[in-house]
């Protein structure tokens, strides 16, 4: 009898050993390293001055559950055996949509107006500096995946889009010169993938970055008549296969496209850049310089994530081409001309991007060139 009572408050007592381990291990394990990036959830950790920034509850809680240990591999097993079990995609930032297409969690459309005119404003000023430096100016917004697909979009989902009808309807007010990808990538959609059905579900495949600059390079070549525009013999078009979805460790194995530039031109030199001054947060940069057309324009490209490892798209067409990644590096629009002298500046963002983390309200209200 004693033996069964000892038993049972041994068991009793491992089960609360463990139970009080599978929450301190997690904790002991914390990444409290200041200027972190989560891989998973594609964003910078919240640092412990952040606390106490705002509402303390709140954001002590977000800071917990973005640092703690082992993370990653908890989120990982957990998604696994919901895909596996049930269908479902259980992931702090995929949601499952119709047919299987994988898309971001679906957002909480922040439509402010406000913010959007000084957004557009802030554009225009962009452009009259530029046109007084007697350089060209361009503006190209893309779409999200939820406009190009929404007929996949997950059941219950209503989203309106109307921050990008508000954004070029100041872009008009303002008689900014710009154009919008979103038509062009829902009508080439039709007829091939322009977005991969579950991979990479922010940023337009290798079929929509070809197919979108293509538009950017049209249009510019309106002024620049002798800029040469892509065609498919340009490149060698082969398959290739996505084994995992990225920021997680979802097993997918979908085939997708990749175009390889035959014959390429343009020389990579940004490793002799070694003074460029980019933003801390946002230091993605490449330089190309085309010996071989010498004629051609030069442009000065600032752009969002779609167009990083799409430069073979564009930098055929250019005696130079400067991509910087725009968000706060934006703002050092000055710096960036006086250096490089560029013939054009194209400015290229999404509509998902819009928004104050990445183009803070106060700095597109003040600043100036």
């Amino acid at each position: 009898m004693k033996k069964l009572i000892f038993a049972k408050y041994f068991t009793a007592f491992l089960m609360t050993l463990l139970f009080f381990l599978c929450i301190l291990i997690p904790l002991a394990l914390s990444n409290h390293k200041p200027n972190q990036i989560s891989e998973l959830d594609n964003t910078s950790l919240m640092e412990w001055n952040e606390v106490a920034s705002g509402p303390f509850t709140e954001n002590f809680e977000q800071y917990v559950t973005e640092r703690i240990g082992l993370r990653s591999s908890m989120i990982d097993t957990y998604i696994n055996l919901n895909d596996s079990l049930f269908n479902i995609l259980e992931h702090p930032t995929y949601t499952y949509g119709r047919d299987g297409y994988v898309f971001f969690n679906m957002p909480n459309e922040d439509v402010n107006s406000s913010y959007i005119k000084l957004f557009a404003g802030f554009i225009s000023r962009m452009e009259k500096y530029l046109t007084e430096k007697k350089i060209s100016f361009l503006y190209c917004i893309n779409p999200n995946k939820t406009q190009v697909y929404s007929e996949y979009l997950p059941a219950g989902a209503n989203l309106t889009f109307e921050r990008q009808g508000l954004i070029e309807k100041y872009l008009d007010m303002y008689n900014v010169n710009y154009i919008d990808n979103t038509d062009i990538l829902i009508d080439a959609s039709k007829e091939t993938d322009v977005f991969d059905k579950k991979y990479d579900a922010g940023h337009w495949n290798e079929n929509g970055a070809y197919i979108g600059i293509n538009n950017i390079l049209t249009h510019i070549s309106t002024t620049f008549s002798n800029i040469p525009v892509n065609t498919p013999s340009d490149y060698n078009i082969y398959e290739v296969v996505h084994e995992k979805l990225p920021l997680s460790n979802l097993v997918i194995n979908e085939p997708s496209v990749y175009y390889e530039r035959n014959n390429a031109e343009a020389v990579d030199v940004t490793a002799e850049d070694t003074d460029i001054i980019l933003d801390e947060n946002y230091r993605d940069y490449s330089h190309y310089i085309n010996p071989a057309h010498p004629e051609l324009p030069k442009i000065l490209v600032f752009r969002g994530s779609y167009f990083l490892g799409k430069e073979k798209f564009m930098n055929e067409s250019f005696s130079e081409s400067v991509f910087v990644h725009s968000y706060y590096n934006i703002f050092n629009l000055k710096y960036y001309v006086e250096k490089f002298n560029p013939d054009i500046v194209l400015f290229e963002s999404v509509e998902y991007a819009t928004i104050n983390k990445y183009f803070p309200k106060d700095m597109l209200k003040n600043i100036m060139f």
